[in-house]
C-alpha cells in the first residue's frame, strides 16, 4: 500500500510537497560529480537494509503496474527511517541518443544500492537527498565489498 501511495504522490502532488519524506537535498559528493555511473554494487550492510529491499521488491510484485524508481526509493527510505537507519536517495540524469533527458532515482545504503541500482548505469548523480543524522552520501562505500568479519 505504501508503494501505491508513493506512486500516487509522485504523479499527482508537486515534489516540493512530499520530498521531505526522502530527505533534504544535500551536496553531491565531489567524487561523484560529472561521473557517469558504470556500476552501483547491489548489496546491503545490515538486516534492516535487507528487510527493506525484500519488502520493496515484494510490494512491487503485487501492484498491477511496474512501480517507478522514485516511488521505490521513497518507500525504501521511509522504511529505513522506521528502522532508524535512513539511506541516501540519489537522482541522476542521462541524455539519450535522441537528445532527450532521462531521470532515474536509486536508494543507497551503507555499501551499495538498495533500490534502482541496476538501472543507474549511464546516469550522472545530480541531486542527493539525505536525512539529518542518517547516512551521508560521502560515507556510502561503493568500492570493493567489505571483508568478512572474523
Amino acid at each position: 500500500m505504501l508503494l501505491a501511495l508513493a506512486a500516487a504522490a509522485q504523479r499527482w502532488i508537486p515534489m516540493p510537497r512530499w520530498s521531505a519524506l526522502i530527505g533534504r537535498p544535500t551536496a553531491v559528493p565531489a567524487a561523484w560529480k560529472g561521473q557517469r555511473i558504470e556500476v552501483v554494487p547491489l548489496r546491503w550492510a545490515s538486516a534492516s537494509e535487507r528487510k527493506v529491499v525484500r519488502a520493496v521488491e515484494a510490494a512491487g510484485r503485487h501492484l498491477p503496474w511496474e512501480p517507478k524508481c522514485l516511488a521505490e526509493a521513497m518507500v525504501g527510505q521511509l522504511l529505513l527511517r522506521q528502522f532508524g537507519t535512513p539511506g541516501v536517495v540519489v537522482v541522476g540524469l542521462r541524455q539519450g541518443d535522441d537528445g532527450a533527458w532521462d531521470a532515474h532515482a536509486w536508494l543507497l545504503g551503507e555499501h551499495g544500492a538498495l533500490t534502482g541500482g541496476r538501472a543507474a548505469r549511464g546516469f550522472t548523480a545530480t541531486t542527493v537527498f539525505g536525512v539529518s543524522g542518517g547516512l551521508r552520501a560521502d560515507d556510502v562505500e561503493l568500492g570493493a565489498p567489505p571483508a568478512p568479519a572474523g
